[in-house]
């Protein structure tokens, strides 16, 4: 067994020195922190967890809750902004991956204080807001807040995500575009619709009659989109839209196909964005779809790095800013 006074003995130096750059202590000399790693990698020496938390009386360990947010592709992001984040902190992150308000989650919540989680981040598949309750580890929520406002929590900035979009959009002389929004009932939906709106009136533009809902549910709660009803009329009329802004790629889908029912080329008739960026979506769809990125890795790891300094970062919502992919869309 690989120890750390092997480790001193190889590098020709005291056993507190292994011990600091172990414990990543920034005033190691950089010659000797070097010397000592590169031994740590030849041996493969993993140090002991357990010892680390009785010298420390910290584990290291941030919990990930996640609801659904891990089977979910346009979020995965979220775990791996907070993956990478804990390994540049020094942190170990446990993922459970929960239904919200179930056994799954209560049994979460008993493994991490069982290890003695220093914060658990709480993650949502999309924005909404959440009833939380207090335990004993403080949390952080992600890509969802709580409307008494008692937690830190990292969310999209979807009114100005939609502002920035229309903004360009507008820019490139686009004058008659429509919004096809998601349900009313999606937190995104009326800050976008508000973003889209105001890009247009900084423009002289009024555009408050051009927002749509084109997803609506069913009876068992699932979305189904109704691009194909809307279309239709709105290309058929005589100022008919020069460009389609679609609530998610899934439903930018959705329109094109109701677009080539209709005859019209995307990115020729007629022009089309969105928001998500999602994976494999986004790229395949011929022409590619422009659309606005959710910023999912920034926001994993600023809950990461939130939870790991909780002292300075007060309760309150942070609204995170994403990035627009150019495609041949519009």
């Amino acid at each position: 067994m690989i120890t750390q006074r092997e480790i001193a003995r190889r590098a020709r130096t005291s056993l507190k020195t292994v011990s600091r750059v172990i414990n990543r202590d920034p005033l190691v000399n950089a010659e000797t922190r070097a010397r000592i790693e590169a031994i740590i990698g030849e041996l493969g020496y993993t140090p002991s967890q357990a010892a680390r938390m009785m010298r420390s009386q910290k584990s290291n360990v941030i919990g990930f809750i996640s609801d659904r947010v891990a089977t979910t592709s346009s979020s995965i992001e979220l775990i791996r902004g907070a993956q990478d984040a804990a390994w540049k902190a020094g942190k170990q992150m446990m993922l459970f991956n929960v239904e919200r308000n179930s056994e799954t989650e209560r049994h979460a919540e008993e493994q991490l204080a069982a290890f003695r989680a220093e914060a658990v981040i709480y993650a949502t598949p999309y924005h909404q807001s959440v009833d939380r309750t207090a335990t004993r580890i403080p949390c952080v929520l992600l890509n969802c807040f709580d409307a008494v406002g008692g937690y830190h929590a990292i969310v999209p900035d979807d009114y100005r995500l939609a502002y920035e979009l229309t903004s360009i959009i507008l820019d490139r002389s686009y004058r008659r575009p429509v919004f096809l929004n998601l349900p009313e009932d999606i937190v995104a939906a009326p800050l976008r619709a508000r973003g889209f709106v105001e890009a247009g009136a900084a423009r002289g533009l009024d555009l408050s009659g051009a927002v749509h809902t084109a997803v609506v549910r069913d009876s068992a709660g699932a979305p189904v989109f109704i691009a194909d009803h809307i279309l239709p009329g709105l290309m058929a009329a005589a100022a008919r839209p020069d460009l389609i802004l679609c609530g998610q790629d899934m439903l930018a889908m959705n329109v094109y196909f109701a677009l080539a029912d209709l005859g019209l080329k995307v990115g020729q008739d007629v022009g089309v964005a969105s928001f998500d960026n999602l994976h494999p979506i986004a790229k395949m769809l011929q022409p590619g779809l422009s659309t606005m990125a959710l910023p999912y890795y920034e926001m994993g790891a600023a809950a990461m790095f939130a939870a790991i300094e909780l002292d300075t970062h007060p309760p309150g919502i942070v609204r995170v800013s994403g990035r627009f992919v150019e495609r041949a869309s519009f």
